[in-house]
């Protein structure tokens, strides 16, 4: 399907909707001899749609019923079911427009990145992040009571699987706090969630991967009770940090 001869396909019909809608509007009858070119130039159109889409939508005719009892003159009915039909054919088009444009919008967008920006409604991602195979995005609170977990737990176990990390305090720049960790994300291979503390922006960053698609360990400490909608989704629970090591060099070694 060519996208220009789509616009411009949809663009005719517009027009000749429009044309017999004022000629109805304007005058008392619609003749019998101009309502046959009406249709004439619908089924133009309807081989130009045809030809574009690989359809066969079937030729608009006329019958004895559709005229007036003389026959020079075209019933209201009968005027009315032909704008209908221009009408659907148009919300047709548009719709196969709009179609086809997601579709090339989808192709653009590498598998790895968001397909529509959640702060500003555009398809894609604008940053356009590259993927980092070997790189996994670590979401957690921001409290020194979860240090330990990060430093001797988090760490220890992604140096000794040659893994590189990200975690969004450890990087100082003016970028908007979601765009940044929105694009890390999507740059990563994998997540690991600490819910400890039940904070909302690590449950944010925890729906973000999930929306991508990327592998996700959640982890929590066991003073923290897991909410009832992560109840059948599997979590490492830590007592300290080296439990935690262990349990994520086990993890990630699958």
């Amino acid at each position: 399907m060519d996208f220009n001869d789509m616009k411009a396909l949809a663009f005719e019909i517009k027009s000749l909707h429009d044309k017999a809608e004022i000629y109805s509007k304007n005058n008392e009858y619609v003749y019998t001899d101009v309502y046959k070119t009406w249709i004439k130039e619908y089924n133009n159109l309807l081989d130009k749609y045809n030809a574009l889409t690989s359809l066969s939508l079937t030729h608009m005719s006329y019958n004895i019923h559709d005229l007036s009892s003389t026959q020079k003159t075209v019933r209201s009915a009968t005027v009315e079911f032909f704008l209908n039909t221009l009408s659907s054919l148009i919300g047709k088009i548009e719709s196969d427009i709009e179609t086809y444009r997601l579709k090339m919008a989808e192709e653009k967008i590498a598998p790895h990145q968001m397909r529509k920006c959640f702060k500003l409604g555009i398809d894609g991602c604008p940053i356009n992040p590259q993927y980092h195979r070997n790189k996994i995005f670590i979401a957690m609170p921001f409290s020194s009571e979860y240090l330990d977990s990060y430093n001797y737990g988090i760490v220890p176990a992604l140096n000794a699987l040659g893994y590189e990390y990200y975690k969004a305090d450890n990087e100082i720049t003016n970028k908007d706090i979601m765009c940044k960790i929105c694009q890390q994300i999507q740059a990563c291979k994998m997540a690991i969630i600490n819910i400890s503390g039940l904070n909302p922006n690590v449950m944010l960053e925890q729906g973000l991967a999930y929306g991508l698609g990327k592998p996700v360990i959640i982890i929590k400490d066991k003073s923290t009770n897991a909410t009832s909608d992560l109840g059948s989704i599997e979590y490492i629970e830590y007592s300290h940090a080296g439990d935690l090591r262990e349990k994520l060099l086990k993890a990630l070694d699958k």
